[in-house]
């Protein structure tokens, strides 16, 4: 409440020519409680209007267009005069009794002249030094014109708050506050503006700076790249020239034992020049075969070998290792038994030698036995002599069947050997034989089996190639369906993000309808706009009401809640169908034309949720364009209207909502259900796909299966071919069995002739030694007489017998040490290293196939089955030319076995240095495409500007690799070079991968450094925009304060006020504690931009809106307002005009009560607890019921002589009762 101004009052008024009041008239004296009287015509308002235009209201609000409408005329003739003046002076009289003059003229010429005391001064001093008094001329404080009563009761809340503006005088601060706000605005969109600028700028310099960065790093990796390629380059050049030179030296070196070995040819080139050129022939076929081996081999081996094959490979050739080193192992014991028979037969021949000789000392010993003297032994020798001539003939016919005898038993001897030998061979080939059958038998079932399996694994294979071909057809539908689903779902921003609040209020839904009965769910899941273009607008038009929850009743609703803080879940607004209360659908605002339609109606929803969605849009309307939104919302009947776009347009005309990212988010919640639906639909295909299982193990299943049909196959092959070599072996068998065979049958007969010439043999040998022992018997007959012996021939033929027994034992120990000697020579001769060798041999060529076939498998992916047959049939081609060859060169060595060596040693260097020559080719052409290359990829390799300085051979630069690592400088194996070079790939490939991964932007680096400078300056400009923005604001926030201060500080007093008064106005003794009334403001942050309801409830009666109250009702009302707002700023007086007019008597009494409580007894100079303070008042009234209240009177009278209005003064405080 302001502070109490020091009391005064009108004391009387002078006028002079003033509306209907004639000449210079004196009106007064005027008490503190005043009442002018007079019947109606008389002047009485005209009274108020001087006193309304010495306090300096304007003509407008004075029943007059200008000032010279108010200078008393008594006809038209008189207003024409010029010079017409009027003037009226209010004395006002202070507390102290001092009086104050206040004149305000109306000159001839129309306009104002304002005096003080009789001094002139302006308008503006003469207010101020009313203003000092309590009197505001701006805010009318001190007067109420006749009908301002029916006025402030018919007002409206904006045009209440107009009137409290005024009274409060925040309404100065009006133009102020709007032009501060729009240059608020304007300065806001510019530091906007500006901002949006350099928020763009920025974005783009962080885009450019990625890519300068990526262009650094991509130059980098480039010059890395080329760094690691020149390595790599000198590396390989480092290589290729020190293979040049040591392919070079071996050359030389080839080419000098050439130079030689052509030295030794010369000699025999003319006997072997024909078949030089034959074999030159053969020679070129074989390189020719070698050749396109070779083609079909790197074909073969740039083609992906079929791994279970190679495997099946590696199995026969493991097999065959076992079985050769298990006959091997057979042939090795066997050669120690052949060893330990050697040593056998030599311990038995060294046995045999020393019987021999013991035999021999034995023979010597027994010889000595006879001893004869001379005579006796000369005639022994007689005797000998003449049986010798007697049996001469005969002994010479018993040595030649001797000599034929021994002859034939050698020769019988030896066939037996050979027939026994025939006879050991036949049963080996028999044995031979039997394990040739067994295996071929082994093979054929082998083969069947195999057969069987390619038969199975054929039929197989045509079941996985039919259901590999299926399964690729629904994979490839399934594919397209879910990335027609995926289409879809991104057209819906399906992969929106969906924060945690979110995702713990939906959770929380779905559990609040498990656990009660009665809850529906959430607002976006219970309806859904008709078109998709009214999606943002519903969620505008529904606010916070989009995610409330429908339920069905309160109760159900409180455990809701209740259930949402016991689990501390987020706060959700609750919706209950059964109490909420909503307003009816306007039906004509169904039918306002254009593209407006009630929001409610493009829903769609349950019917028995229409009390939910009404309540959440009510009668909001929709409509396509702004202006449209604009015309209904702001012209004529307002309505709460929102665009399609999001913009939201309120009674009261302010405007909110549009496309804001927080709101276009949460519009696409409408799309929610479908969705769903789609993922699913995604999710349930993406399940039939991961049941179809992986295209890529159906492939691997079936290129395994087809490998697998392959090394059948192979060994089909394989077995085919070994079962017609066992077939040729068995029918080589079986021809060496039938010469056996044949070599017996040849033998036997001619053994047994043998036999039979021997056994004839020896009884010729017999008779003839029977007819010699009798002639030398009788010869011997006297001398054996004379010498003591009984028969000297059988003495003889003792000590022979014993000479022949030895003999015997010693032809017995011969022949034995013959037959060991032969058997030892056999033995020896037996070739049985021939055999372990080719075992060894082989075995080691299967080892080499096995590493063939294990590198083959490493490197290899895929075999040409072609290109290995065309490679074998090669081979067989090869193969057959060599065996030409060598049958040449067996010829040449026929001719020649030096020549032919030389020739062939001659062939083999010419091969040499070929391949020597052609090596250093391919190493220099090697050299040059690395050198091309550098030079194509602008890589600069080091040089030696000087190459007389080193030792190279090679033509071109000569190149320094003094740059290299030691460690890359070490003379490598060709294993550790092609590991070097796999780590120098991996790098290069690993930097190429990383290069293409990057996209740089080679002009960025430039682009970067002109947005920086751009940046800095829109960085300024934004500075200045956004100081200017702030001052703006700060001015419009001061003026919004001041404004708000002014405003809020007459509401609250008015407020605290208007109650009391009320109250004063409608007591009785009937109602001691009167009526009620009190004020609300409709928008508390912005008051004076809304309404102000003012709302009264008289005693006895309920409330209800200030139009439905009688008219009496609301002029008690609006006095009590009227004296609310004098009471903020009080003046001291108060002038009312006919206020009770609609009045009855009883409310006239009390109004006149109350008046007369704030005028007189003192109230003018004590504080009123209830009604503030005290002033002076002079009412205009026409029933005596409330002038009788009043302390004095000023009756208006029209002076019919003078044709104008004249007054009197009454005093009835002579009168008033004590």
């Amino acid at each position: 409440m302001p502070s109490f101004i020091s009391q005064g009052k009108i004391h009387r008024l002078e006028l002079e020519n003033f509306k209907s009041y004639r000449g210079h008239q004196v009106i007064g004296p005027f008490s503190d409680f005043t009442a002018i009287i007079g019947p109606n015509g008389s002047g009485k308002s005209n009274l108020m209007d001087a006193i309304s235009f010495v306090l300096g209201v304007k003509t407008g609000q004075l029943r007059g267009s200008q000032l010279k409408d108010l200078i008393y005329a008594m006809d038209d003739s008189e207003k024409s005069e010029k010079g017409r003046r009027a003037f009226v002076t209010l004395v006002y009289q202070l507390a102290n009794e001092s009086e104050i003059q206040f004149t305000r003229v109306i000159t001839s010429s129309g306009g104002s002249e304002y005096r003080i005391d009789g001094k002139s001064v302006t308008a503006d001093t003469y207010t101020e030094k009313l203003k000092s008094l309590g009197i505001l001329v701006k805010a009318r404080n001190f007067l109420v014109f006749q009908g301002d009563v029916e006025s402030i009761a018919s007002k409206n809340p904006k045009e209440l708050t107009a009137l409290l503006e005024q009274i409060s005088g925040s309404d100065d601060f009006k133009r102020d506050y709007e032009k501060y706000e729009e240059e608020k605005g304007i300065a806001e969109e510019k530091a906007a503006l500006v901002y949006q600028k350099k928020r763009t700028i920025v974005a783009e310099r962080k885009q450019k700076k990625e890519q300068k960065e990526e262009a650094e790093k991509h130059i980098r990796l480039q010059n890395e790249l080329k760094s690691l390629k020149r390595e790599h380059f000198l590396w390989q050049l480092f290589n290729i020239e020190r293979d040049i030179t040591k392919t070079a030296n071996e050359l030389e070196a080839e080419k000098r034992n050439r130079e030689q070995v052509m030295q030794e040819l010369d000699d025999f080139q003319q006997e072997a020049t024909k078949k030089k050129k034959e074999l030159n022939k053969y020679l070129k076929e074989i390189a020719q075969c070698e050749k396109k081996i070779a083609e079909r081999s790197n074909k073969l081996d740039k083609s992906k070998p079929e791994l279970l094959k190679l495997k099946e490979e590696m199995s026969r050739i493991n097999s065959k290792i076992k079985k050769s080193k298990t006959e091997l192992g057979k042939k090795e014991k066997e050669r120690e038994r052949h060893k330990e028979e050697i040593k056998k037969l030599q311990k038995g021949i060294q046995d045999l030698t020393t019987q021999l000789e013991d035999l021999h000392e034995k023979g010597r010993d027994g010889g000595e036995k006879l001893q004869l003297d001379d005579t006796k032994l000369r005639e022994y020798f007689k005797v000998k002599e003449d049986a010798g001539m007697k049996t001469a003939k005969l002994t010479d016919e018993k040595e030649v069947l001797d000599r034929q005898q021994h002859a034939d038993l050698e020769a019988q001897k030896n066939l037996e050997e050979n027939l026994e030998q025939l006879r050991s061979r036949e049963s080996e080939l028999d044995s031979q034989n039997k394990q040739m059958l067994t295996r071929l038998k082994n093979i054929k079932d082998n083969s069947a089996k195999h057969r069987e399996e390619v038969k199975s694994l054929n039929n197989e294979l045509l079941v996985m190639k039919d259901k590999h071909q299926n399964a690729r057809q629904k994979y490839e539908n399934l594919k397209s369906k879910i990335d027609e689903l995926e289409k879809q779902l991104r057209e819906l921003k399906a992969d929106r993000y969906e924060n945690e609040r979110d995702s713990r209020l939906s959770q929380a839904v779905e559990t609040l309808k498990r656990l009660f009965q009665g809850v529906h769910g959430r607002m976006t899941e219970l309806c859904r706009p008709t078109q998709k273009k009214y999606n943002l607008a519903v969620t505008v038009a529904m606010g916070k009401f989009m995610d409330a929850v429908v339920v069905e009743d309160e109760q159900t609703g409180k455990e809701c809640i209740k259930y949402l803080k016991e689990q501390r879940l987020p706060p959700q607004t609750f919706i209950p169908l059964q109490s909420v209360r909503v307003k009816q659908v306007m039906e004509r605002l169904r039918n306002l034309g254009g593209t407006a339609k009630l929001v409610f109606d493009v829903v769609q929803f349950d019917h028995a949720l229409e009390k939910a969605i009404l309540f959440a849009v009510g009668n909001t309307l929709v409509c396509d364009e702004l202006d449209e939104a604009k015309r209904l919302s702001w012209s004529g009947e307002r309505f709460k209207v929102v665009t399609v776009d999001g913009i939201m347009l309120s009674k009261s005309g302010t405007m909110t909502g549009g496309t804001s990212g927080g709101m276009e988010a949460r519009s696409k919640q409408w799309d929610d259900k479908k969705v769903e639906g789609l993922k699913k639909k995604k999710e349930q295909f993406e399940l039939e796909l991961e049941e179809l299982g992986s295209i890529r193990e159906m492939q691997l299943k079936e290129s395994e299966t087809a490998g697998r049909l392959s090394g059948l196959d192979k060994k089909i092959q394989y077995a085919d071919i070994e079962k017609k070599s066992i077939k040729d072996k068995l029918a080589n068998l079986a021809r060496e069995r039938q010469n056996i065979k044949e070599e017996i049958d040849r033998i036997s007969p001619d053994l047994l002739k043998l036999k039979q010439a021997v056994d004839k043999r020896s009884t010729e040998i017999n008779k003839l030694e029977k007819r010699i022992n009798d002639i030398v018997d009788r010869l011997y007959k006297g001398f054996s007489k004379s010498v003591g012996v009984d028969n000297i021939r059988e003495y003889e033929e003792k000590q022979l017998k014993v000479s022949q027994s030895m003999a015997e034992e010693r032809l017995s120990l011969s022949s034995q040490l013959s037959k060991l000697k032969y058997q030892l020579e056999y033995e020896q001769n037996r070739d049985m290293a021939t055999r372990i060798e080719e075992l060894q041999s082989s075995i080691s060529n299967l080892q080499k196939d096995l590493e063939r076939v294990q590198k083959k498998e490493f490197e290899a992916n895929s075999a040409a089955e072609k290109a290995s047959d065309e490679i074998e049939q090669l081979k067989e081609d090869a193969q057959e030319w060599k065996s030409k060859s060598e049958g040449c060169e067996k010829e040449i060595q026929e001719w020649n076995k030096r020549g032919s060596t030389a020739t062939t040693n001659v062939s083999k260097l010419n091969r040499q240095i070929n391949s020597k020559e052609t090596q250093i080719e391919q190493l220099t052409s090697q050299k040059q495409e690395i050198v091309e290359n550098c030079e194509l990829q602008q890589i600069s390799l080091p040089t030696i500007s000087d190459p007389m300085e080193t030792d190279s051979s090679t033509t071109g630069p000569v190149f320094d690799f003094d740059e290299l690592d030691e460690s890359l400088l070490r003379d490598r194996r060709p294993s550790e070079r092609e590991k070097v070079e796999l780590d120098f790939k991996k790098q290069l490939d690993a930097k190429l991968s990383e290069i293409e991964r990057t996209a740089p932007n080679l002009k960025a680096m430039d682009q970067y450094e002109a947005l920086q400078e751009k940046e800095r300056d829109i960085s300024a400009e934004f500075e200045v925009a956004r100081k200017e923005q702030k001052q703006k604001a700060d001015l419009f926030n001061s003026v919004k304060q001041s404004r708000y201060e002014k405003f809020m500080d007459a509401f609250n007093h008015i407020s605290s006020n208007i109650d009391k008064i009320y109250k004063q106005l409608t007591k009785s003794n009937t109602h001691p504690l009167g009526g009620t009334a009190y004020l609300n403001l409709e928008n508390e942050d912005d008051p004076y931009l809304h309404g102000v309801k003012y709302t009264t409830m008289p005693p006895t009666k309920r409330f209800r809106d200030m139009e439905q109250l009688s008219g009496g009702e609301k002029t008690v009302a609006a006095l009590a307002l009227l004296f609310a707002i004098h009471s903020y700023r009080p003046s001291p007086f108060f002038i009312l005009d006919e206020v009770d007019a609609a009045l009855d008597n009883l409310n006239v009494a009390k109004v006149a009560r109350f008046i007369r409580s704030k005028s007189c007894q003192g109230a003018r100079v004590n504080q009123d607890t209830e009604g503030g303070n005290g002033f002076q008042s002079i009412v205009i009234s026409l029933k005596d019921s409330f002038y009788d209240k009043a302390e004095a009177l000023v009756g208006v009278f029209r002076d019919a002589d003078m044709s104008c209005s004249k007054t009197m003064s009454f005093d009835l405080t002579r009168f008033r009762e004590e």
